[in-house]
């Protein structure tokens, strides 16, 4: 036999309450991790190594490694979405009270 798992409505759209500093982040990290290394690529190859490209390639992928590890640390810092600002977790708010 099967069983239905679905209730027939139609699944829940987008989060409307999601915050605009989330999107800007998400695009200006996603701006910065097409520009900065190949901008790099090309400031390395032409004013540093002149001409050496494995140089100038090892530094285009060192700068994406570090606009990654600028966006994992700007959402680690940013925290899970519901937390007051003082930073208290649930239980610590329910003591207060």
């Amino acid at each position: 036999m099967v069983n239905p798992v679905s209730t027939g409505k139609m699944a829940a759209g987008p989060v409307e309450n999601m915050q605009p500093a989330v999107l800007y982040k998400l695009i200006i990290f996603a701006v910065a991790m097409a520009v900065v290394p190949i901008g790099t690529y090309y400031v390395v190859l032409s004013y540093f190594t002149k001409g050496n490209t494995i140089a100038s390639a090892i530094a285009a992928i060192v700068t994406a490694n570090l606009v990654l590890i600028a966006y994992i640390v700007v959402a680690w810092l940013e925290g899970p979405p519901g937390l007051p600002p003082s930073g208290k977790g649930v239980g610590e708010i329910k003591k207060d009270k």
